[in-house]
Formats: structure tokens, C-alpha cells, sequence
């Protein structure tokens, strides 16, 4: 019998070391590719250029270009929205890139564009080649902006830009080297040949950041990073620029984050359907008209945060940019584009469960609808995920109690002369192309 003990705790100590060796090495290889992939060094990019210090003269050149047919009567772009790919090639994410497989070869689009979060993962590296390798084997055309969780982990946005210029298909840059963020640039859109005067569209990408530096902040709070007074001034500077070749461009910009104006449209639209609102918030409202506002915000409201600042009573699901103690660099974003009069519509994602969108002072704004199966609202157990953000099925159904689908965001923009930049945008649900 005592030998018989001695040899169970030999194996039970055996399958504790194993366990414990396997975790050592796993933990090991982690740390050697963080090592690696957070490698930070200058860009050195052909397309790598000095901003602020006002040296560099606008160029065509200086951004990655789509040529779509001559004929083209518009420009097609499919928003993937928070597609956070965690490993590629099996578990949830099968069903993430079936989804978009089947919606690239029914809208056969001109262009994909990332709104930011194409992975969270703790493989980073893996995810991103594994859904550029997706992309490049479909020969279609994308661009990409980075989001709140895309350098989050074992890859650096240096590594990731790395990754990512080595593929014909993918047109993305990093930008000028000396302003905030890395993935401020132009996708500029020609009809036929590459040539200045064929210059029909531009799409401008910015990078809305991650996490405020502050010291104070967890990520608990749900407070987020905001587009930086030099983004500004660099888009100034290109609009501009796009401007002088064609007087009368126009332009979409995509971003990550979303800004305070989604929420603002939120509430406008609510008085306008003649639902209540508090008087704290109509004080604060811009006197702006908003229309053909359609979509749903499900985001678990913001009444139970206690990092909410400057916006009182602006409880309503929607995380916008820059609403934290002590933000000084904050611009108004939407001043520009309405001073500029070039960009006509904002396309943003990081709030899963909403696709609010519409007009709001002129200007068309909308969310991408998530597409991600390794996001929420698909954690759907209730024993795991109980607290209000992770889990929240009430606000996760639609008007007839389903579970909201994944899907992506379909917007064209008409480039003939008699109404050109005239959008139609549709969410179209995963079951849309069964």
C-alpha cells in the first residue's frame, strides 16, 4: 500500500510539473515575441515624411492610391468594424472571416476599409498577417486605422506597419513620423489611370489613439484617447492639398473612436421623435439639425461610471473621445470639417452594439456595424460574463427580442457630376448573404 501511494504522488507531482513546465514555456515564448514585435524604431518608409516642421509640400504621391475603372459611376466601400481576430484559422474567428468572405465576393467592393480593432489578441503578429494573408489571397483592395486594442499586446504599431507594407492589397501608411498617432494618411481614389486630373475621391484615415496617459485612468473607466490638435493641422494641410488639385473633392474620413457629436445627434434625435431628454442635456445641445437618423444605441449606458466629466447628464452608450479629467489637447474635430467643407461623412466603430447614423449638421455620421464573433454581445452565458458590460442581454436584441447578427457596413458614393458624393449607406447582417 505505501508503495502504492509512493507512486501516485510520484505521478501527481509529475503531472504537476509537467503543467507547470508547459505554463513556464508558454509564458517564455510570449515574452520572447513581445520582445521582438515591440520593437520600436523610426518607420523609414518611402512614404515617411516630417509634418510640423511645415518643410513638406503636398503631394499625390505621398499617399497609397486606388484606381478604380474609368467608367465608374461610384466608388464602393465595405466599413469592417471590430473584426478582433484572436488567433485565425479556428474558433470564432471561422466564422468572422466566413462572414466577410461571403460579403467581399457579393459586393465585390473597391475598397475595405478597417475601422480600427482588427485584432485583441495576445497574438497580435499572427492575427494580422493571417487576415492580410486573407485579403491578399482575394486580391481585394483594404486600408486600415488603428483602434484601441491593435498594439495593445505583442506587436508594436512600428511591427505592425512592417507586417503590413509588404502586401500588394493593402493600402495603408503610417503617416508623418512627427505627429500623434500612426495611421494619418489619404487612400486618394482615381477613375481610370493614376493621374491628377483624374482625381475623383479621397478617403482620409486618422488614428483616434488608445488610452488617456493619465495616471488615474483604468481601463474600467471606460475613457478613451482623442484625435490630437497636430492630427488637425496635418488634415487642414491634406484637405488643402486635395483642394488644389481638385477644387471641388470630396472626402470620407474613418476613425476608431467615435466624437461627442455621435452622441449629440443621439439626443437631437430623441427630441425631435418627441421622447423625453433632461433638461440638463438640452442645455447643452448645439443648436444643429439632425435627419434620416436611423440605427440603435445598445451600448450599456454610461450611468454607473463615475470618470464621466464636462458632459453631465450624457449617460446614453456612446464612448466617445477625449471625455476625461485634465484633457487640454483636445480640438474640435468637427469644427474643421465643417470650416473645410471636404469631408461629407465620418464612419467610425470600438461601440459593438451600436449603428446609429444619420445626418447631423449637414455632415453624415455612422457607425460600422460589428463583425467581430469574438466580441460581444456573442458572450452569452450568463454564468461567465454577469457584470452590465460584458453581458447585457436586454439591450443585445433587436425590436423583435433576437440577438443582434454581425455584419458589415456597405457605403457608395456616387461620382457622377449631377450628384456627386451622394452616399447610400446599408448595414447588411450576416444573414443578408446566405
Amino acid at each position: 500500500m505505501a508503495r502504492l501511494n509512493r507512486k501516485r504522488r510520484i505521478i501527481a507531482w509529475s503531472i504537476v510539473g509537467g503543467i507547470f513546465a508547459m505554463i513556464l514555456i508558454f509564458v517564455a515564448v510570449c515574452g520572447i515575441r513581445w520582445a521582438v514585435h515591440k520593437k520600436v524604431e523610426p518607420y523609414g518608409s518611402k512614404y515617411n515624411y516630417t509634418f510640423s516642421s511645415g518643410e513638406t509640400e503636398f503631394s499625390l504621391d505621398l499617399f497609397p492610391s486606388l484606381v478604380i475603372d474609368e467608367d465608374a459611376e461610384e466608388v464602393k466601400i465595405m466599413q469592417i468594424a471590430d473584426p478582433q481576430i484572436k488567433f485565425g484559422g479556428f474558433t470564432r474567428d471561422r466564422k468572422t472571416m466566413d462572414l466577410l468572405d461571403r460579403a467581399i465576393k457579393a459586393e465585390k467592393p473597391d475598397i475595405c476599409v478597417v475601422t480600427g480593432d482588427l485584432t485583441l489578441s495576445i497574438f497580435t503578429y499572427d492575427a494580422f498577417k493571417y487576415f492580410a494573408d486573407f485579403m491578399e489571397t482575394r486580391q481585394q483592395y483594404w486600408t486600415f486605422t488603428y483602434g484601441n486594442h491593435d498594439s495593445q499586446f505583442d506587436c508594436s504599431k512600428y511591427t505592425i506597419f512592417q507586417i503590413l507594407k509588404d502586401y500588394k492589397y493593402c493600402l495603408f501608411d503610417c503617416g508623418p513620423s512627427d505627429i500623434n498617432g500612426e495611421s494619418n494618411f489619404l487612400v486618394n481614389v482615381f477613375r481610370g489611370e493614376k493621374k491628377a486630373e483624374n482625381l475623383f475621391y479621397s478617403l482620409v484615415l486618422l488614428d483616434s489613439g488608445m488610452y488617456p496617459e493619465a495616471e488615474n485612468v483604468a481601463l474600467s473607466d471606460w475613457v478613451y484617447d482623442w484625435i490630437k490638435q497636430n492630427q488637425m493641422d496635418w488634415y487642414e494641410w491634406a484637405v488643402t492639398g486635395l483642394k488644389s488639385v481638385k477644387p471641388d473633392v470630396q472626402t470620407s474620413m474613418f476613425f476608431h473612436i467615435p466624437l461627442k457629436e455621435f452622441a449629440n445627434m443621439y439626443y437631437l434625435n430623441e427630441i425631435k421623435q418627441g421622447r423625453e431628454v433632461s433638461d440638463v442635456v438640452r442645455n447643452q445641445l448645439p443648436d444643429v439639425t439632425v435627419s434620416e437618423v436611423k440605427g440603435v444605441v445598445r451600448e450599456s449606458d454610461k450611468k454607473d461610471s463615475e470618470y464621466v466629466y464636462g458632459d453631465e447628464g450624457y449617460t446614453v452608450g456612446i464612448f466617445y473621445q477625449g471625455n476625461g479629467e485634465g484633457v487640454t489637447d483636445h480640438p474640435d474635430v468637427f469644427s474643421y470639417i465643417k470650416r473645410l467643407e471636404c469631408t461629407k461623412a465620418l464612419f467610425c466603430g470600438h461601440d459593438h452594439v451600436n449603428n446609429l447614423k444619420g445626418y447631423y449638421d449637414g455632415v453624415y455620421l455612422g457607425y460600422g456595424l460589428c463583425c467581430g464573433y469574438h466580441t460581444y454581445p456573442f458572450f452569452n452565458n450568463p454564468n461567465v460574463f454577469t457584470s452590465k458590460v460584458l453581458y447585457n442581454a436586454k439591450l443585445w436584441t433587436d425590436e423583435d427580442g433576437n440577438q443582434m447578427e454581425k455584419g458589415v457596413t456597405v457605403i457608395q458614393v456616387s461620382l457622377n457630376d449631377s450628384n456627386y458624393g451622394a452616399l447610400t449607406v446599408n448595414d447588411h447582417y450576416s444573414s443578408y448573404y446566405k
